[in-house]
Protein backbone atom coordinates (compact mmCIF):
# COMPACT_ATOMS: atom_id res chain seq x y z
CA UNK A 1 0.00 0.00 0.00
CA UNK A 2 2.84 2.38 0.89
CA UNK A 3 4.57 1.61 -2.43
CA UNK A 4 1.39 2.53 -4.33
CA UNK A 5 1.09 5.80 -2.43
CA UNK A 6 4.73 6.66 -3.12
CA UNK A 7 4.27 5.97 -6.83
CA UNK A 8 1.09 8.02 -6.94
CA UNK A 9 2.75 10.93 -5.14
CA UNK A 10 5.74 10.77 -7.52
CA UNK A 11 3.47 10.90 -10.57
CA UNK A 12 1.52 13.89 -9.24
CA UNK A 13 4.77 15.73 -8.42
CA UNK A 14 6.01 15.14 -11.98
CA UNK A 15 2.80 16.61 -13.37
CA UNK A 16 3.12 19.64 -11.08
CA UNK A 17 6.66 20.27 -12.35
CA UNK A 18 5.36 20.49 -15.94
CA UNK A 19 2.97 23.31 -15.06
CA UNK A 20 3.89 26.65 -16.59
CA UNK A 21 4.02 29.66 -14.25
CA UNK A 22 0.87 31.79 -14.17
CA UNK A 23 0.94 35.48 -14.98
CA UNK A 24 -0.96 38.26 -13.21
CA UNK A 25 -1.02 40.21 -16.51
CA UNK A 26 -3.70 38.05 -18.12
CA UNK A 27 -6.38 40.13 -19.87
CA UNK A 28 -7.57 38.08 -22.89
CA UNK A 29 -9.95 35.30 -21.91
CA UNK A 30 -11.95 32.43 -23.30
CA UNK A 31 -15.66 33.10 -22.76
CA UNK A 32 -16.95 31.27 -19.66
CA UNK A 33 -19.20 28.34 -20.58
CA UNK A 34 -22.19 29.65 -18.61
CA UNK A 35 -22.21 32.79 -20.78
CA UNK A 36 -21.31 31.17 -24.10
CA UNK A 37 -24.14 28.63 -24.00
CA UNK A 38 -26.77 31.40 -23.89
CA UNK A 39 -25.73 32.88 -27.24
CA UNK A 40 -22.57 31.36 -28.71
CA UNK A 41 -22.82 33.34 -31.95
CA UNK A 42 -22.25 36.64 -30.12
CA UNK A 43 -18.76 35.55 -29.05
CA UNK A 44 -17.58 33.76 -32.19
CA UNK A 45 -15.90 35.51 -35.16
CA UNK A 46 -17.78 35.17 -38.42
CA UNK A 47 -15.06 36.26 -40.89
CA UNK A 48 -11.62 36.73 -39.39
CA UNK A 49 -9.45 35.24 -36.67
CA UNK A 50 -7.33 37.63 -34.60
CA UNK A 51 -5.06 36.09 -31.98
CA UNK A 52 -4.61 32.40 -31.12
CA UNK A 53 -8.01 31.23 -29.88
CA UNK A 54 -9.69 30.85 -33.30
CA UNK A 55 -6.53 30.45 -35.35
CA UNK A 56 -6.80 27.63 -37.86
CA UNK A 57 -10.60 27.58 -37.98
CA UNK A 58 -11.42 26.40 -41.54
CA UNK A 59 -14.42 28.76 -41.72
CA UNK A 60 -12.09 31.75 -41.23
CA UNK A 61 -9.35 30.56 -43.57
CA UNK A 62 -10.39 32.71 -46.60
CA UNK A 63 -9.36 35.90 -44.74
CA UNK A 64 -5.75 34.73 -44.30
CA UNK A 65 -4.88 35.83 -47.84
CA UNK A 66 -6.31 39.29 -47.18
CA UNK A 67 -4.25 39.54 -44.01
CA UNK A 68 -1.13 39.07 -46.13
CA UNK A 69 -2.24 41.75 -48.60
CA UNK A 70 -2.92 44.20 -45.77
CA UNK A 71 0.49 43.35 -44.29
CA UNK A 72 2.13 44.33 -47.57
CA UNK A 73 0.24 47.64 -47.65
CA UNK A 74 1.12 48.39 -44.04
CA UNK A 75 4.87 47.79 -44.47
CA UNK A 76 4.91 50.14 -47.46
CA UNK A 77 3.94 53.02 -45.17
CA UNK A 78 7.57 53.31 -44.04
CA UNK A 79 10.06 52.78 -46.87
CA UNK A 80 12.99 52.67 -44.44
CA UNK A 81 11.68 49.61 -42.63
CA UNK A 82 11.19 46.04 -43.83
CA UNK A 83 9.30 43.04 -42.50
CA UNK A 84 12.29 41.86 -40.47
CA UNK A 85 12.16 45.05 -38.38
CA UNK A 86 8.57 44.41 -37.38
CA UNK A 87 9.21 40.74 -36.59
CA UNK A 88 12.30 41.55 -34.53
CA UNK A 89 10.51 44.22 -32.52
CA UNK A 90 7.58 41.96 -31.65
CA UNK A 91 9.72 38.92 -30.87
CA UNK A 92 11.38 40.88 -28.05
CA UNK A 93 7.96 41.14 -26.38
CA UNK A 94 6.91 37.52 -26.91
CA UNK A 95 6.77 36.61 -23.21
CA UNK A 96 4.77 39.73 -22.29
CA UNK A 97 2.32 38.97 -25.12
CA UNK A 98 1.91 35.33 -24.08
CA UNK A 99 1.21 36.41 -20.50
CA UNK A 100 -1.82 38.35 -21.73
CA UNK A 101 -3.69 35.16 -22.62
CA UNK A 102 -5.47 33.08 -20.01
CA UNK A 103 -4.99 29.77 -21.83
CA UNK A 104 -1.54 28.37 -22.56
CA UNK A 105 -0.73 29.10 -26.22
CA UNK A 106 0.67 25.98 -27.88
CA UNK A 107 2.54 27.82 -30.63
CA UNK A 108 6.28 27.96 -31.18
CA UNK A 109 8.11 31.25 -30.83
CA UNK A 110 8.19 31.64 -34.63
CA UNK A 111 4.49 30.84 -35.05
CA UNK A 112 3.45 33.10 -32.20
CA UNK A 113 5.48 36.07 -33.51
CA UNK A 114 4.15 35.55 -37.04
CA UNK A 115 0.58 35.57 -35.72
CA UNK A 116 1.07 38.78 -33.72
CA UNK A 117 2.66 40.65 -36.63
CA UNK A 118 0.20 39.43 -39.25
CA UNK A 119 -2.92 40.03 -37.12
CA UNK A 120 -1.61 43.29 -35.62
CA UNK A 121 -0.65 44.79 -38.98
CA UNK A 122 -4.00 43.78 -40.47
CA UNK A 123 -5.88 45.46 -37.61
CA UNK A 124 -3.95 48.74 -37.91
CA UNK A 125 -4.17 48.82 -41.72
CA UNK A 126 -7.90 48.16 -41.44
CA UNK A 127 -8.23 51.16 -39.09
CA UNK A 128 -6.16 53.40 -41.36
CA UNK A 129 -8.13 52.37 -44.44
CA UNK A 130 -11.44 52.92 -42.64
CA UNK A 131 -10.91 56.69 -42.55
CA UNK A 132 -8.62 56.92 -45.55
CA UNK A 133 -9.33 59.47 -48.26
CA UNK A 134 -8.58 57.03 -51.05
CA UNK A 135 -9.31 53.31 -51.10
CA UNK A 136 -7.45 50.95 -53.40
CA UNK A 137 -9.87 49.91 -56.16
CA UNK A 138 -8.67 46.31 -55.73
CA UNK A 139 -9.56 46.27 -52.02
CA UNK A 140 -12.01 43.41 -51.49
CA UNK A 141 -13.07 44.56 -48.00
CA UNK A 142 -13.98 48.24 -48.18
CA UNK A 143 -15.73 48.02 -51.51
CA UNK A 144 -18.24 45.77 -49.76
CA UNK A 145 -19.74 47.71 -46.81
CA UNK A 146 -21.31 44.65 -45.22
CA UNK A 147 -17.89 42.99 -45.17
CA UNK A 148 -16.03 45.77 -43.36
CA UNK A 149 -18.84 46.07 -40.80
CA UNK A 150 -18.66 42.33 -40.10
CA UNK A 151 -14.87 42.54 -39.66
CA UNK A 152 -15.20 45.50 -37.30
CA UNK A 153 -17.65 43.44 -35.27
CA UNK A 154 -15.14 40.56 -35.12
CA UNK A 155 -12.39 42.91 -33.91
CA UNK A 156 -14.52 43.70 -30.83
CA UNK A 157 -14.80 40.10 -29.62
CA UNK A 158 -13.00 39.16 -26.41
CA UNK A 159 -11.62 35.90 -27.81
CA UNK A 160 -10.39 37.69 -30.94
CA UNK A 161 -7.68 39.98 -29.56
CA UNK A 162 -3.98 40.74 -29.61
CA UNK A 163 -2.53 42.93 -26.83
CA UNK A 164 -2.87 46.64 -27.50
CA UNK A 165 0.83 47.24 -26.84
CA UNK A 166 1.54 45.05 -29.90
CA UNK A 167 -0.50 47.44 -32.04
CA UNK A 168 1.38 50.38 -30.51
CA UNK A 169 4.79 48.89 -31.33
CA UNK A 170 3.84 48.09 -34.93
CA UNK A 171 2.20 51.47 -35.51
CA UNK A 172 5.12 53.42 -34.03
CA UNK A 173 7.53 51.70 -36.40
CA UNK A 174 5.36 52.45 -39.43
CA UNK A 175 4.88 56.13 -38.50
CA UNK A 176 8.25 56.94 -36.91
CA UNK A 177 9.23 59.45 -39.62
CA UNK A 178 5.77 60.98 -40.04
CA UNK A 179 5.40 63.92 -37.66
CA UNK A 180 1.80 64.50 -38.78
CA UNK A 181 0.69 60.95 -38.07
CA UNK A 182 -2.06 60.75 -35.43
CA UNK A 183 -1.55 58.57 -32.37
CA UNK A 184 -2.65 54.94 -32.38
CA UNK A 185 -5.29 55.94 -29.82
CA UNK A 186 -6.70 58.53 -32.25
CA UNK A 187 -6.71 56.08 -35.16
CA UNK A 188 -8.43 53.41 -33.08
CA UNK A 189 -10.96 55.86 -31.62
CA UNK A 190 -12.04 57.16 -35.03
CA UNK A 191 -12.62 53.68 -36.37
CA UNK A 192 -14.38 52.14 -33.37
CA UNK A 193 -16.24 55.20 -32.03
CA UNK A 194 -16.23 57.85 -34.77
CA UNK A 195 -14.73 61.26 -35.41
CA UNK A 196 -13.99 63.28 -32.32
CA UNK A 197 -11.44 63.93 -29.60
CA UNK A 198 -10.00 61.08 -27.61
CA UNK A 199 -11.23 61.47 -23.98
CA UNK A 200 -8.61 62.88 -21.62
CA UNK A 201 -8.73 59.91 -19.25
CA UNK A 202 -7.20 57.72 -21.99
CA UNK A 203 -3.83 59.35 -21.35
CA UNK A 204 -3.87 58.02 -17.79
CA UNK A 205 -5.20 54.56 -18.68
CA UNK A 206 -3.29 51.53 -19.88
CA UNK A 207 -5.34 49.98 -22.68
CA UNK A 208 -5.19 46.19 -22.66
CA UNK A 209 -6.89 45.39 -25.99
CA UNK A 210 -9.77 46.61 -28.18
CA UNK A 211 -12.54 45.35 -25.88
CA UNK A 212 -10.86 47.17 -23.00
CA UNK A 213 -10.55 50.21 -25.29
CA UNK A 214 -14.31 50.17 -25.87
CA UNK A 215 -15.00 49.82 -22.15
CA UNK A 216 -12.64 52.72 -21.37
CA UNK A 217 -14.56 54.95 -23.80
CA UNK A 218 -17.83 54.24 -21.99
CA UNK A 219 -16.37 54.45 -18.51
CA UNK A 220 -17.59 57.23 -16.23
CA UNK A 221 -15.12 58.37 -13.60
CA UNK A 222 -17.03 57.89 -10.38
CA UNK A 223 -15.98 56.34 -7.09
CA UNK A 224 -18.11 53.62 -5.59
CA UNK A 225 -19.90 54.42 -2.36
CA UNK A 226 -19.48 51.31 -0.28
CA UNK A 227 -21.60 50.86 2.81
CA UNK A 228 -23.47 48.13 4.62
CA UNK A 229 -26.74 49.66 3.45
CA UNK A 230 -25.84 48.93 -0.17
CA UNK A 231 -25.93 45.21 0.54
CA UNK A 232 -29.74 45.47 0.81
CA UNK A 233 -30.13 46.78 -2.72
CA UNK A 234 -33.65 46.70 -4.17
CA UNK A 235 -34.17 47.24 -7.88
CA UNK A 236 -36.90 49.71 -8.90
CA UNK A 237 -40.13 48.85 -10.68
CA UNK A 238 -40.44 48.67 -14.45
CA UNK A 239 -40.10 51.96 -16.31
CA UNK A 240 -43.83 52.16 -17.08
CA UNK A 241 -44.60 51.82 -13.35
CA UNK A 242 -42.02 54.50 -12.52
CA UNK A 243 -43.55 56.79 -15.13
CA UNK A 244 -47.03 56.29 -13.65
CA UNK A 245 -45.57 57.03 -10.21
CA UNK A 246 -44.46 60.47 -11.31
CA UNK A 247 -40.92 59.86 -12.57
CA UNK A 248 -40.09 62.05 -15.58
CA UNK A 249 -37.88 60.51 -18.28
CA UNK A 250 -35.26 62.56 -20.10
CA UNK A 251 -32.94 61.31 -22.82
CA UNK A 252 -29.36 62.60 -22.65
CA UNK A 253 -27.20 62.98 -25.76
CA UNK A 254 -24.26 61.48 -23.94
CA UNK A 255 -21.71 59.13 -25.54
CA UNK A 256 -21.13 57.57 -22.11
CA UNK A 257 -24.17 55.31 -22.01
CA UNK A 258 -23.38 54.33 -18.40
CA UNK A 259 -24.08 57.86 -17.15
CA UNK A 260 -27.57 57.33 -15.67
CA UNK A 261 -28.71 59.54 -12.80
CA UNK A 262 -31.89 60.56 -11.00
CA UNK A 263 -32.51 63.98 -9.46
CA UNK A 264 -35.55 66.15 -8.72
CA UNK A 265 -37.94 63.51 -10.05
CA UNK A 266 -36.15 63.27 -13.43
CA UNK A 267 -34.45 60.05 -14.56
CA UNK A 268 -31.69 60.90 -17.05
CA UNK A 269 -30.74 58.03 -19.37
CA UNK A 270 -28.36 58.43 -22.35
CA UNK A 271 -29.79 57.24 -25.64
CA UNK A 272 -28.91 53.72 -26.72
CA UNK A 273 -28.88 52.92 -30.42
CA UNK A 274 -29.60 49.25 -31.01
CA UNK A 275 -27.95 48.04 -34.20
CA UNK A 276 -27.18 44.64 -35.66
CA UNK A 277 -24.03 44.14 -33.57
CA UNK A 278 -25.10 45.88 -30.35
CA UNK A 279 -25.91 42.62 -28.58
CA UNK A 280 -22.56 41.09 -29.49
CA UNK A 281 -20.73 44.21 -28.29
CA UNK A 282 -22.56 44.32 -24.97
CA UNK A 283 -22.12 40.60 -24.37
CA UNK A 284 -18.37 40.76 -24.90
CA UNK A 285 -18.03 43.78 -22.63
CA UNK A 286 -20.03 41.93 -19.97
CA UNK A 287 -17.90 38.79 -20.37
CA UNK A 288 -14.68 40.81 -20.11
CA UNK A 289 -15.82 42.47 -16.90
CA UNK A 290 -16.92 39.16 -15.42
CA UNK A 291 -13.42 37.79 -16.04
CA UNK A 292 -11.24 40.84 -15.40
CA UNK A 293 -13.15 43.51 -13.44
CA UNK A 294 -15.48 41.65 -11.04
CA UNK A 295 -15.40 44.56 -8.56
CA UNK A 296 -15.69 47.32 -11.18
CA UNK A 297 -18.39 45.88 -13.40
CA UNK A 298 -19.86 49.08 -14.84
CA UNK A 299 -21.28 47.48 -17.98
CA UNK A 300 -22.66 44.47 -16.08
CA UNK A 301 -24.41 46.83 -13.67
CA UNK A 302 -25.76 48.89 -16.59
CA UNK A 303 -27.26 45.79 -18.23
CA UNK A 304 -28.77 44.63 -14.93
CA UNK A 305 -30.23 48.07 -14.23
CA UNK A 306 -31.86 48.30 -17.67
CA UNK A 307 -33.12 44.74 -17.27
CA UNK A 308 -34.80 45.84 -14.03
CA UNK A 309 -36.52 48.69 -15.88
CA UNK A 310 -37.75 46.43 -18.69
CA UNK A 311 -40.29 43.96 -17.34
CA UNK A 312 -42.35 43.60 -20.51
CA UNK A 313 -43.11 45.05 -23.94
CA UNK A 314 -44.90 48.05 -22.42
CA UNK A 315 -41.68 49.16 -20.72
CA UNK A 316 -39.78 48.96 -24.02
CA UNK A 317 -42.42 51.13 -25.71
CA UNK A 318 -42.04 53.80 -23.01
CA UNK A 319 -38.24 53.90 -23.58
CA UNK A 320 -38.67 54.00 -27.36
CA UNK A 321 -41.32 56.76 -27.20
CA UNK A 322 -38.99 58.90 -25.07
CA UNK A 323 -36.10 58.46 -27.53
CA UNK A 324 -33.96 56.48 -25.09
CA UNK A 325 -33.85 53.35 -27.26
CA UNK A 326 -33.25 54.08 -30.94
CA UNK A 327 -33.44 51.92 -34.06
CA UNK A 328 -34.87 48.90 -32.30
CA UNK A 329 -33.91 45.83 -34.39
CA UNK A 330 -37.35 44.26 -34.33
CA UNK A 331 -40.32 44.24 -32.03
CA UNK A 332 -40.54 45.42 -28.43
CA UNK A 333 -40.54 41.76 -27.42
CA UNK A 334 -37.12 41.36 -29.11
CA UNK A 335 -35.67 44.23 -27.07
CA UNK A 336 -37.12 42.77 -23.88
CA UNK A 337 -35.55 39.40 -24.60
CA UNK A 338 -32.23 41.01 -25.51
CA UNK A 339 -31.75 42.61 -22.11
CA UNK A 340 -33.16 39.73 -20.09
CA UNK A 341 -30.84 37.28 -21.89
CA UNK A 342 -27.71 39.45 -21.66
CA UNK A 343 -28.00 39.54 -17.89
CA UNK A 344 -28.39 35.76 -17.60
CA UNK A 345 -25.43 33.98 -16.11
CA UNK A 346 -23.83 37.16 -14.77
CA UNK A 347 -22.89 37.92 -11.19
CA UNK A 348 -22.64 41.31 -9.54
CA UNK A 349 -21.76 42.85 -6.20
CA UNK A 350 -24.51 44.50 -4.17
CA UNK A 351 -21.82 46.32 -2.21
CA UNK A 352 -20.34 48.07 -5.25
CA UNK A 353 -23.37 48.17 -7.55
CA UNK A 354 -22.84 51.20 -9.79
CA UNK A 355 -26.46 52.40 -9.70
CA UNK A 356 -27.21 51.70 -6.02
CA UNK A 357 -27.91 55.39 -5.29
CA UNK A 358 -30.17 55.68 -8.36
CA UNK A 359 -32.17 52.60 -7.29
CA UNK A 360 -32.54 53.85 -3.74
CA UNK A 361 -33.61 57.35 -4.84
CA UNK A 362 -36.17 55.96 -7.30
CA UNK A 363 -37.70 53.69 -4.66
CA UNK A 364 -37.90 56.53 -2.14
CA UNK A 365 -39.47 58.88 -4.67
CA UNK A 366 -42.08 56.37 -5.85
CA UNK A 367 -42.89 55.45 -2.26
CA UNK A 368 -44.20 58.97 -1.62
CA UNK A 369 -48.02 59.10 -2.25
CA UNK A 370 -47.96 62.80 -3.21
CA UNK A 371 -45.71 62.08 -6.21
CA UNK A 372 -48.13 59.44 -7.50
CA UNK A 373 -51.10 61.80 -7.08
CA UNK A 374 -49.28 64.49 -9.06
CA UNK A 375 -48.54 61.95 -11.76
CA UNK A 376 -52.20 60.94 -12.00
CA UNK A 377 -53.22 64.56 -12.40
CA UNK A 378 -50.57 65.18 -15.02
CA UNK A 379 -51.14 62.01 -17.05
CA UNK A 380 -54.94 61.73 -16.82
CA UNK A 381 -56.05 65.34 -16.75
CA UNK A 382 -53.21 67.50 -18.12
CA UNK A 383 -51.62 65.24 -20.72
CA UNK A 384 -52.69 67.49 -23.66
CA UNK A 385 -54.28 70.96 -24.14
CA UNK A 386 -57.79 69.63 -24.77
CA UNK A 387 -57.91 67.46 -21.66
CA UNK A 388 -56.43 70.33 -19.66
CA UNK A 389 -59.10 72.75 -20.96
CA UNK A 390 -61.83 70.20 -20.23
CA UNK A 391 -60.50 69.65 -16.71
CA UNK A 392 -60.27 73.37 -15.98
CA UNK A 393 -63.77 73.91 -17.41
CA UNK A 394 -65.13 71.10 -15.25
CA UNK A 395 -63.48 72.58 -12.15
CA UNK A 396 -64.84 76.04 -12.95
CA UNK A 397 -68.30 74.60 -13.59
CA UNK A 398 -68.16 72.71 -10.31
CA UNK A 399 -67.06 75.87 -8.51
CA UNK A 400 -69.90 77.89 -10.04
CA UNK A 401 -72.37 75.14 -9.19
CA UNK A 402 -71.26 75.20 -5.56
CA UNK A 403 -71.64 78.99 -5.44
CA UNK A 404 -75.07 78.84 -7.08
CA UNK A 405 -76.17 76.15 -4.63
CA UNK A 406 -74.94 78.26 -1.74
CA UNK A 407 -76.92 81.32 -2.87
CA UNK A 408 -80.02 79.21 -3.44
CA UNK A 409 -79.81 77.94 0.14
CA UNK A 410 -79.29 81.45 1.48
CA UNK A 411 -82.33 82.73 -0.43
CA UNK A 412 -84.50 79.90 0.92
CA UNK A 413 -83.59 80.85 4.49
CA UNK A 414 -84.52 84.44 4.01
Amino acid sequence: MEDCLDELATNIKKKCKTLLPLSSKCSIYKIPRNLRKINEQSYTPSLISIGPFHRGDPKLEPMEERKLRYLQKFIQRNADRDLEDYLSAIMKWEKEARDCYLATIRLSSIEFTEMLVLDGCFTIEFFLTWHGTCIDPTDRIFHRPALNQAILRDLKLLENQVPFFVLEILYNIASEDNEKAPSILKVTYECIIGLGKVPKHFKKTKILHLVDFLRTVKHVNQLFKISYEDQHLEFPDGISELYESGVTLKVDKDDKFLNINFENGVLHIPELMLENHTESQLRNLVAFEQCHYPRESFVVDYVLFLDSLIYDRKDVEVLVNHGIILNSPGSSEDVYRLFSNISKGTTYSRVTFYYADVCRSLNDYCGTPWNRWKAILRQDYFSNPWSMISTIAAVVLLFLTVIQTYYDIVQLRY
